[in-house]
């Protein structure tokens, strides 16, 4: 019995030790975002570790994964259901699921119709940051859209994941990013 006891401190001490020690600095993890790029389409120059944004001109495609603003601190079970509710009462939800998807990522899926990419912008809540996105959509973009948009939680950090394509061509054009959604990897 003694020796059991012996062996619960040993490990509690080794735990804090470990998580407590100068040797992990764990406020310096660097979150990341490893995606295939969608083929022949155009990448944003200002992409990053935490923010992928493609065009496609010809179709007027727009595929992104974005790191959500750093004050958004929700956990997934809440922000989900909060988005669902927040985009049926914009009157942009066609509907809403759940999925697993790319290496071992999980999240809410909202299936959109929007008037235009900006209206996207206005239905999310905060969780997409303006300015690192719609500034990037190029001029002519501001047409009827159909859209997915992905909540998924990683290492703590919510990501949007964002496809917008116009309506007519939504379907074949989801399927050909399949394997980019299939190749998504977030890291930290």
């Amino acid at each position: 019995m003694r020796w059991n006891r012996i062996l619960i401190l040993i490990v509690l001490v080794t735990t804090f030790s470990l998580l407590s020690g100068p040797g992990l600095a764990f406020g310096e993890i660097k979150n990341e975002i490893n995606v295939t790029p969608p083929l022949n389409w155009e990448p944003s120059p200002t992409n990053n570790s935490t923010t992928v944004i493609w065009f496609q001109n010809s179709t007027k495609s727009i595929f992104a994964v974005i790191k959500a603003p750093d004050d958004l601190v929700f956990p997934l079970f809440i922000a989900g259901p909060f988005m669902t509710g927040y985009l049926k009462y914009k009157g942009v939800l066609e509907s809403a699921d759940r999925l697993t998807f790319g290496h071992s990522n999980y999240g809410y899926r909202y299936f959109l119709n929007l008037s235009s990419p900006s209206q996207l912008l206005d239905s999310s809540s905060g969780l997409i940051p303006k300015n690192e996105f719609l500034s990037k959509i190029p001029e002519g973009y501001d047409v009827p859209f159909r859209g997915m948009l992905i909540l998924t939680q990683k290492h703590n950090e919510l990501y949007a994941i964002i496809f917008l394509n116009p309506k007519e061509k939504f379907d074949s054009m989801l399927n050909q990013i399949q394997p980019t959604l299939d190749s998504i990897q977030l890291t930290g």
